[in-house]
């Protein structure tokens, strides 16, 4: 193992820890969607209110929440599956919880089980995760409320606001079925032109990472698109036109970045004018957009524009298939192919005996110290413990410092509230906030999701301010079981996992430089999709890291520059596979071998603690001469005078 040199002092290391925890990601606020939340929350707690049905509004309320905090955008197909799993997980859930309740110990065993059995499920895909995470929390929720209603009246309600919420979801998909494909193109250009704005700056390489990832999720977009088309769609094929003409665009970026000259400010201009009219669907027209360029000394950018022309304005025969060339999108695999063949690994069985304990310790403490309404334990320890989305640690933390604030506005409504009019003001104006803050911060998500949560299940169980300040304990006590039972004991498996997300990536890599050069046309787009993927899932996985207590955000800052260099292979390797250099010949099979074979052997020295060879890489022919020099650059960086070897030991990994 070993350890960078050069430490932080402590002091800038802590701050770092909490800039981290405070860190808000950037998200746009759509008016349309905090309304359409607003509305999937706040009209059935008014038309309860007007009704004086205040239970059986929240109800439906609580079964509306999920068709919000479940949306992730994108296609409208995929958001009615992903949202319509959800709901469907809600409902399920709080029917099974109200089956199960009143039993004692046998309601907290069968909740227990009930929830584990739905974390595995969650392991299947992005989907399921955030299926059975509802179902999680509205077993929980079903098995602790009473009600004066039938059993299966509650979980109708809740599957009634749930599809009531997923109906304002698509309602736009009647509108205009294609904008959410037309926005993923809009925003590639955008990304593009955010690409030309940083070349000859320090910002070119996160410029060209997202740049590559708004160009995956278009083409991706518009390709899934076209497979579910029932016939010819001229709308869906003028813009998989549009989206083909970002690529003599995109190769005169990547010429211009390796040349390192900033460009004039007309550039950017440009590609946002063009993103601009991609998005109002309204017909470009590039003519004096070509003359800005050429008379901005851009000779190359108006060439590739001008190549473009044909796709951008449609004068490209209509018999022609803009993205025939590409390869038909990966269809979904059928969930009884996943029931079947699915086999949990030992990440995935580990994380369910950690949930397991954490939830039996949480029962446990409920129970010994009698707490009001004890259920808020177990539920705030079951999406607090949900591995997909962030480090349980921050979470944990954060959780306790947005409950504060949420809490303490739940507290001040209860206390001034008497004809519950201030409740549905309240709840309505948080909700459209809950799309906004999902993807800011957890702890800004707590802050708006606890109100939201204590006023709706106070219309079920009525209680005071008193009771609202009794939510704090329980955030406290759920954090304190995460951290002390699910986490601390477990961390140095977090540490391991870095390391295996770094080796994994260079894994990838160096598939991807294996085939890519003898690849087929129509696969180059998928490989390429695939490797970069992979570095994104190395970025979080050290952005989570850095997150995390010092034993493993010390790990991920000495992995930092790793993954800086494994992403400069993977543009070398891009380049070089798209624009062989003029007079040079492509590589062979054998050549590009060597290459990937120094990858992979970087990859187990990493993942097994051995040395890294010591060998430099040179480069098997000249073309291939931009990639070896980066892969050296990788091998200079594990070897080089950042990294010690740790006393006693022949690795060379980071360590604290």
């Amino acid at each position: 193992m070993s350890r960078p040199l050069n430490r932080p002092g402590a002091r800038t290391s802590n701050m770092r820890w909490l800039m981290s925890l405070a860190h808000m990601e950037p998200s746009p606020v759509s008016r349309w969607v905090a309304l359409r939340a607003a509305l999937a929350i706040g009209l059935p707690s008014a038309v309860g209110l007007a009704l004086d049905q205040s239970a059986a509004a929240a109800l439906v309320a609580l079964g509306a929440l999920p068709a919000i905090t479940g949306d992730n955008g994108g296609p409208y197909r995929n958001r009615a599956l992903s949202i319509g799993s959800t709901v469907f997980g809600g409902a399920l859930g709080y029917l099974l919880g109200n089956l199960v309740a009143g039993h004692g110990l046998l309601t907290s065993a069968a909740m227990t089980v009930l929830v584990l059995i739905a974390s595995l499920i969650g392991t299947f895909n992005n989907i399921a995760a955030v299926a059975t995470l509802q179902f999680a929390v509205y077993v929980i929720v079903g098995a602790s409320l009473t009600s004066s209603l039938p059993p299966w009246m509650p979980s109708v309600l809740v599957g009634a606001g749930g599809l009531f919420g997923l109906a304002l979801t698509l309602s736009g998909w009647v509108v205009n079925p294609i904008a959410p494909e037309r926005a993923a193109v809009a925003l590639a250009y955008r990304k593009l032109a955010a690409m030309f704005a940083a070349i000859g700056t320090s910002r070119t390489m996160i410029a060209r990472r997202d740049m590559e990832a708004a160009m995956t999720t278009a083409y991706d977009t518009v390709l899934a698109a076209r497979a579910r088309a029932a016939g010819p769609s001229p709308r869906l094929a003028r813009l998989a036109a549009q989206l083909q003409a970002c690529t003599p665009l995109t190769n005169a970026a990547l010429s211009l970045a390796r040349a390192g000259r900033v460009l004039p400010p007309a550039c950017a201009r440009v590609l946002n004018r063009l993103a601009d009219r991609v998005e109002s669907d309204t017909a470009p027209d590039p003519g004096d957009d070509i003359a800005a360029l050429r008379l901005a000394d851009m000779p190359q950018l108006a060439d590739a524009l001008a190549q473009a022309l044909p796709l951008l304005d449609g004068a490209k025969p209509p018999d022609t298939d803009p993205l025939a060339a590409l390869a038909p999108v990966r269809p979904r695999t059928p969930w009884r192919v996943l029931v079947r063949t699915y086999r949990p690994g030992p990440t995935t069985v580990r994380y369910l005996i950690r949930l397991g304990l954490c939830l039996i310790a949480a029962e446990a403490v409920a129970l010994a110290a009698s707490l009001p309404r004890s259920y808020w334990v177990p539920l705030i320890v079951v999406v607090i413990f949900k591995p997909n989305f962030g480090s349980v640690f921050a979470r944990a933390l954060q959780s306790c410092g947005g409950s504060v604030v949420g809490v303490a506005i739940s507290a001040t409504v209860l206390a001034v509230d008497r004809s519950g009019i201030a409740s549905l003001l309240t709840v309505a104006a948080l909700a459209a906030l809950l799309p906004w803050s999902i993807r800011r911060n957890y702890g800004l998500f707590s802050a708006i999701l606890v109100p939201i949560l204590m006023l709706l299940i106070g219309a079920l169980q009525p209680g005071t301010w008193t009771i609202a300040l009794a939510r704090l304990v329980d955030v406290g006590v759920a954090a304190g079981i995460v951290l002390l039972v699910g986490y601390l004991p477990w961390i140095r498996i977090e540490r391991h996992n870095l390391d295996h997300a770094v080796s994994a990536a260079m894994d990838t890599l160096a598939a991807y430089l294996n085939t890519v050069f003898q690849a087929e046309p129509a696969s180059r787009h998928s490989l390429r999709a695939s490797a970069y993927a992979r570095l994104s899932d190395l970025r979080i996985a050290l952005q989570r890291g850095l997150s995390e207590p010092r034993l493993v955000s010390r790990r991920a800052l000495a992995w930092w520059p790793v993954e800086v260099a494994l992403e400069r292979v993977a543009n070398a390797i891009s380049d070089t596979a798209w624009s062989v250099p003029a007079g040079q010949p492509a590589p062979s099979a054998a050549q590009v071998a060597v290459l990937a074979e120094a990858l992979h052997a970087m990859s187990l020295a990493v993942e097994h603690g051995t040395a890294v060879p010591a060998a430099s890489v040179a480069a098997p022919s000249p073309a291939l001469a931009d990639v070896a020099a980066e892969i050296e650059a990788l091998r200079a960086t594990l070897t080089g005078p950042d990294f010690a070897a740790a006393p006693g030991a022949g690795a060379r990994h980071p360590r604290p």
